[in-house]
């Protein structure tokens, strides 16, 4: 749920909207950049490539983040946190939450949080989205909408978005989640490897049974 925070914690929250930090400082338009760290809204979270968290390429870029939450499968001495998980399938739903989770708790306290998948197109995306919808009581495709505010090409795969749902559903017993999910998996042409995974997120239950 989003947490009231008053006068006081909302202007040592406020930090200098800077967009997007790139290596090259000016790439070619046709090639992607090395590393690529986008602001998402006015908070100090990024969402990045995996060039952003290589350490050279790093400190060329002006972040110098207390916090990097990795969700691509290599890692680097800069992370923080590392949780694999896979763009294109439903991830264990348990590893995701704690992807979530472990954003969430960075996004409260003081400094640079970045977050990087491969490109930091879809599961990076996802992890914020959610960890936004979650803190903020925002709707995940709001959550969305703010990232692409800088990171255009944010796109999160539907079989992550299932895994956003669900964790929406655990953690924040929000009906819209619920009915997210079911209305995706009616849509969805579902890869028979991810039947079971998905029967698992439709049937989640939330861990707190008062209306949201």
């Amino acid at each position: 749920m989003a947490r009231p925070m008053d006068k006081n914690t909302e202007s040592s929250k406020q930090v200098e909207v800077r967009a997007v930090q790139t290596v090259p400082k000016n790439p070619d338009p046709d090639l992607p950049p090395k590393a690529l760290a986008a602001q998402v809204g006015d908070r100090d979270l990024w969402i990045g490539n995996v060039g952003a968290i290589k350490p050279r390429l790093l400190s060329e870029l002006e972040l110098d983040p207390e916090s990097i939450v990795t969700v691509n499968e290599t890692a680097t001495t800069a992370t923080t946190d590392h949780y694999p998980l896979t763009d294109e399938q439903v991830n264990d739903h348990q590893q995701f939450s704690a992807a979530v989770s472990t954003t969430r708790a960075h996004i409260r306290n003081e400094g640079t949080v970045l977050v990087n998948c491969s490109v930091g197109v879809s599961r990076s995306a996802t992890v914020i989205a959610t960890a936004i919808a979650a803190e903020d009581g925002l709707s995940f495709d709001a959550a969305v909408a703010e990232i692409r505010g800088h990171r255009p090409r944010a796109n999160p795969h539907p079989k992550l978005q299932l895994n956003a749902y669900a964790y929406l559903v655990t953690e924040e017993n929000r009906v819209d989640a619920r009915q997210q999910i079911e209305a995706l998996v009616d849509n969805m042409q579902l890869r028979s490897e991810n039947g079971k995974a998905i029967q698992e997120l439709v049937s989640t239950k939330s861990t707190d049974q008062t209306p949201s």
